[in-house]
């Protein structure tokens, strides 16, 4: 089987074989060999399942096969449960039985050492020279509810499963029994999964592997996924832009926010990047969702179901207590949801229904009239949506006396299915109570219903993200050039495993299109001087050396020289002073250079991440980079878009739009320096490791690189 096939037909054996073998079968179970064969007749898996186990001769009253190859028929799916020194001897018994698919739950692989590293990639080699598939090792399997294909030991065989229609939730895991933790705790609170996979050690399918099955598969309607690492980023990232142009929402939680540290680099851009800093960019730039918790994915699951996407994050509250309405916005505006002022006629609408105790501000406040007149709530639910600036709302009562069939609560569902906001019930639920009978029938009329208020409007802020993804992400401004399309040869330039002088870097840069500055190589002391003179007064001289790129810390770096005399006498310092920092430097000579013009400086700077690839960097220069760390990052390519959005991500964005009575620079510019650089990085990912433009001096109109590093890979 072809790798590159369609990744629903490649993966069809794995998610919907018609016939599996269980090699290691068990009649007992509560064993991974036997667990599998009861949970899919339970689950009322149609198609042929071959126990194997020559120990035995039956199995659940099926006939057992000493081996796979004494299966008669042809198989589809080997789940694999033998001791980890089997493994190798039994994949090659199904690639010889033709069989397309494995699901191997045996550990003692990677996961236990250099041995087990070595066993690991025997397997793997296995796998890729035949075009077999293979889940795992060491992982939980593979759960299919919608065939009944039960290829997992996990205990949620065993669980009920909601109706099908609530089955659209595919989710891929990195840790299998937390994975199924999440599992359990989605089916207690109604959010059914069509798929569930553990990865395990993913010798041969990755985590993005299964995403791409599912964005292509049309029973799935959205994707969870629990992350500790991505193999493949650029994989990632393709199946996260498709998901996006089939709008299926991608909600991961990647853990590990405190671990990440930096690495000592020659540039800033090395040392700022920790890799949680760049998986932060990745998911903003992919529209992946990022969630903290499980919760987040419960919570949302069920508003993206409802159908209607918020055209917006002005928000409107209905509360019948006035400290709930004002909690409520304050945790809203904190997620980035705007609780508007309300226009005045839909107040007056109100006004003319509420007791005058009340409150038609937002929050609008029912008051306990509310309890005696429910009516109320229908009067305000329709004023609010009619409201043209409301796009979300959340209307947070309970029912506490109304019963299901009262006409008021079918005027709720009326109201709330006629009009394109989205309108959330958010009732309170008392300790040790149920959600009252007004409020379910409410939800089992398809309106989003949840009494959590901290969950539900953390999901809300996910929808309305998830939404300005859609829109923002398919317009012109965030399409990236296609890769080499304009590729200058560096040929010559770049040397592989080398730091590049300042004026080497800067020629990388120029046949890029980066404005840089007016500069030459000065060999002598009279040759500084003629430099001098050509560039104009007044001039930097700096030691060019690909051994030395931080200047000003070996005192190779003079700015402001007015005069021959200056330069002269600069000239044999800063020669001296880097020789005595770093005897048996490089030195092409010493570079003079134009004295630029005070601006606004901001620094570009390109790492590499182990998992993305060149990650583009950038950032204010000074103590915004040096000490407040106030950077942003993408991944290569970057879009003119992106590079916008990296521009105003920084805190200290504002100084680029002119504090203190000085001018704004040309925003435009900087974008477009971080694309050409991103073009850089692009056309040449596998030959650049760091690159810094720092300081990047920005103008009214126009940008100039005062200096640049750039480090070669090996």
């Amino acid at each position: 089987m072809s790798r590159t096939d369609n990744p629903i037909s490649q993966l069809e054996p794995l998610f919907n074989p018609s016939s599996i073998a269980v090699i290691g079968a068990s009649q007992n179970p509560d064993k991974p060999g036997g667990r599998p064969i009861n949970a899919l007749l339970d689950k009322g898996y149609r198609g042929r399942i071959y126990p194997v186990n020559p120990a035995r001769q039956t199995i659940n009253g099926i006939k057992c096969y000493p081996s796979i190859l004494e299966v008669p028929d042809q198989v589809d799916l080997a789940i694999v449960s033998v001791a980890a020194e089997q493994v190798y001897h039994t994949l090659e018994e199904c690639i010889a039985k033709g069989v397309q698919a494995a699901v191997i739950f045996s550990s003692g692989f990677a996961e236990m050492g250099p041995e087990g590293r070595e066993e690991q990639k025997r397997i793997t080699h296995l796998a890729r020279k035949s075009g077999l598939r293979m889940l795992g090792p060491n992982c939980l399997g593979l759960v299919n509810t919608l065939n009944g294909v039960m290829a997992s030991f996990a205990f949620i065989v065993d669980l009920p499963e909601l109706p099908e229609k609530d089955r659209v939730l595919g989710f891929v895991t990195q840790s299998g029994y937390f994975g199924s933790i999440i599992y359990a705790s989605a089916l207690d609170k109604g959010v059914g999964f069509n798929y569930f996979i553990s990865v395990g050690n993913e010798a041969d399918l990755e985590f993005a592997d299964l995403l791409d099955y599912m964005v292509h598969d049309p029973y799935t309607k959205l994707m969870g996924g629990y992350l500790e690492g991505a193999k493949d980023g650029g994989k990632l990232r393709r199946v996260a832009e498709e998901a996006l142009e089939k709008e299926k929402p991608i909600l991961v939680m990647k853990v590990g926010r405190t671990s990440a540290g930096s690495r000592a680099a020659a540039s800033h851009t090395g040392s700022l990047a920790g890799s949680d800093l760049v998986y932060d960019a990745f998911f903003r730039q992919t529209g992946i969702l990022r969630i903290d918790d499980y919760t987040d994915l419960i919570a949302f699951t069920p508003l993206f179901l409802s159908g209607r996407l918020p055209r917006g994050r002005n928000t409107a509250i209905i509360a019948t207590s006035g400290g709930a309405g004002v909690t409520m916005s304050d945790l809203c505006e904190s997620l980035g949801l705007n609780v508007i002022p309300l226009r005045e006629e839909t107040r007056e609408k109100m006004d003319r229904v509420l007791p005058s105790y009340a409150s038609s501000k937002n929050p609008v406040d029912l008051t306990a009239a509310f309890m005696t007149r429910p009516e109320l709530v229908v009067d305000c639910l329709k004023a609010v949506c009619a409201d043209p600036e409301v796009d979300i709302v959340i209307c947070s009562v309970h029912f506490l006396s109304t019963p299901p069939d009262d006409p008021i609560i079918k005027e709720i569902i009326e109201v709330c299915k006629g009009t394109d906001k989205l309108v959330l019930m958010n009732p309170f639920v008392f300790p040790g109570t149920g959600m009252d009978p007004g409020s379910l029938e409410i939800a089992r009329a398809g309106i989003p219903t949840n009494p959590d208020t901290r969950n539900t409007i953390r999901a809300l802020s996910f929808l309305a993200l998830y939404s300005e993804n859609l829109v923002r992400r398919r317009g012109p401004e965030y399409r990236v050039r296609p890769a080499g399309s304009t590729r200058p040869d560096l040929d010559g330039l770049i040397r592989p495993g080398q730091s590049l002088s300042e004026s080497e870097a800067k020629a990388v840069l120029t046949r890029y299109g980066v404005p840089v500055t007016r500069e030459a190589l000065a060999a002598t002391p009279d040759q500084a001087v003629a430099r001098a003179r050509e560039i104009g007064y007044p001039v930097v001289l700096k030691v060019d050396s690909p051994d030395i790129l931080h200047k000003t810390e070996a005192g190779a770096l003079k700015l402001n020289l007015n005069n021959d005399q200056e330069v002269r006498a600069a000239f044999g310092e800063i020669l001296g002073n880097a020789r005595s920092y770093k005897p048996g430097a490089r030195i092409n000579g010493v570079l003079v250079q134009e004295m630029l013009p005070g601006g606004t400086e901001v620094i570009v700077g390109v790492t590499r991440d182990p998992v993305f690839g060149p990650v583009v960097m950038f950032g204010l220069g000074g103590i915004f980079v040096e000490v407040l760390k106030d950077v942003s990052f993408r991944v290569a390519p970057v879009s003119p878009g992106d590079a916008r959005e990296m521009i105003e991500e920084i805190k200290g964005s504002a100084v680029l739009r002119g504090v203190r009575g000085k001018p704004a620079v040309d925003v435009e510019a900087i974008v477009d320096v971080i694309l050409k650089v991103s073009d850089l990085v692009t056309d040449y990912r596998d030959s650049i490791e760091e690159l810094d433009i720092n300081p990047l001096v920005a103008y009214p109109k126009g940008v100039k690189a005062a200096d640049a590093v750039l480090v070669t890979r090996g």
